[in-house]
């Protein structure tokens, strides 16, 4: 689990447990503070799974607009397109492997509607040369 999972799941998990203690505590209002244990997890399981599509439409979004990019600034050329891996990266991240460069990848951004290249990776022993490096303009 990422630093954020952990932060994000213990402030959620806290307001619940404090909740529940006090419900064993008053037992006059018990179903009140339960009730509300309740109203508070339901919000929360909402908000998430609210986050986690915004979430993935941005990537589709990003995806979109770096596969117009890709195809206005190398026609005629194939690619593969995917998200950039990892627990803790920026979810707007795109890589592209072109398949006449199949050792390198590309890492693109979409800010403010812009596509920007942001470096690459390569397989050991790749040749040097970036065919499809963008110079920032």
């Amino acid at each position: 689990m990422s630093p954020n999972a952990i932060v994000t799941c213990f402030f959620m998990v806290l307001p619940i447990l404090i909740l529940s203690l006090v419900a064993l505590f008053y037992s006059r209002k018990r179903s009140v503070f339960l009730a509300l244990a309740l109203l508070i997890s339901t919000t929360e399981v909402i908000y998430l799974i609210g986050e986690k599509d915004t979430e993935k439409r941005t990537i589709m979004e990003n995806m979109g607009t770096v596969e117009t990019h890709l195809r206005e600034r190398y026609p005629g050329e194939q690619w593969f397109i995917r998200r950039e891996e990892g627990v803790s990266l920026n979810h707007g991240g795109i890589e592209v492997i072109f398949l006449n460069e199949l050792d390198k990848g590309y890492t693109y951004y979409v800010e403010g509607g812009k596509v920007k290249q942001d470096g690459g990776f390569s397989e050991e022993g790749a040749d040097k040369e970036w065919k499809h490096y963008e110079e920032e303009s």
